[in-house]
Parts: C-alpha cells; sequence; structure tokens
C-alpha cells in the first residue's frame, strides 16, 4: 500500500478526537497524538519503495524526533531501533534483529505491523494509534523523569 493509500486508511480509522493524521511531503506520515499541533510520531519511507520502514517518535515532547524503529529487510516488522537522546544526530543503538528489549519495544513494533499492513481493519488501526499515543506519552513521562 503506497504512502497515499495509507495516510487515507490511517485517517479513516481514527475516531474524532485528538489524534491527527498528515501527509508531510510524499514519503512521510505524521502523527499527532496529543492535540498540540506537532507531530508525536511519523511513518517514513526511507528507502523510496512506497511505503514506511521507519517509525519515528519524539521522546522528549520537544517536537523533534529521537526514538526510531527501523524494518531495514522490509518484512513489515522494525528490526533496528536506535535514539538520538540530545538530537544532535549521535545515535545509540538500542536492539538489533529479533532481540527485543523490554515490553514497550515489543509493542511498538506490534503498532507499527498493524498501522503498515494492508490487513488490517479500521478497528485494529483505531486501536493501534491509541495504543502509540499511550506509549509516547509514558515514554514522554520516563523522559522527563530522568531529566529531573
Amino acid at each position: 500500500m503506497a504512502m497515499k493509500e495509507m495516510k487515507k486508511r490511517l485517517a479513516e480509522a481514527i475516531d474524532l478526537d485528538k489524534i491527527k493524521i498528515k501527509k508531510a511531503g510524499k514519503d512521510k506520515i505524521t502523527l499527532d497524538l496529543n492535540g498540540d499541533g506537532e507531530p508525536d510520531a511519523a511513518l517514513i519511507d526511507t528507502n523510496g519503495t512506497g511505503f514506511p520502514d521507519l517509525l519515528a517518535l519524539d521522546l522528549t515532547g520537544d517536537h523533534k524526533f529521537n526514538l526510531y524503529l527501523d524494518d531495514t529487510d522490509e518484512n513489515k516488522f522494525p528490526d533496528v531501533m536506535y535514539i538520538d537522546k540530545n538530537g544532535d544526530g549521535n545515535v545509540q543503538l538500542l536492539s538489533i534483529g529479533e532481540e527485543i528489549k523490554g515490553s514497550l519495544h515489543k509493542k511498538l513494533v506490534e503498532i507499527f505491523g498493524v498501522l503498515t499492513s494492508e490487513d488490517s481493519a479500521a478497528e485494529e488501526i483505531n486501536k493501534a494509534l491509541h495504543e502509540l499515543a499511550e506509549t509516547v506519552k509514558e515514554l514522554q513521562a520516563r523522559a522527563a523523569d530522568k531529566k529531573a
């Protein structure tokens, strides 16, 4: 499913609440999960296939993506997770391959699978978007606690 069709499916699946879906160029779909007008997550096609292979998240709430789940083998499930803690391009590898570190990583991989699958029903997509919103909120709270 191409990015344009995916954006349409995602937008149709959400109920009328604070989640907003926008296409940002031909290779990116942004997700405003908390209604502040800024993207908290994005599905990005980094390899030009027309399908998203990267889930980017704003871990710190500063409107910059810094946690990435990358589907490097194009099997619809991210196999590499990395973080750019300071937003300076100095990334740290968190996990690679089949190794899934922690329940949040596993949940994000499952959400990515639902959001990018052509077989996902609208109800499944809606649930995945809400789970993504809750997961990002939890990650941002953890990041804020570490700064304090």
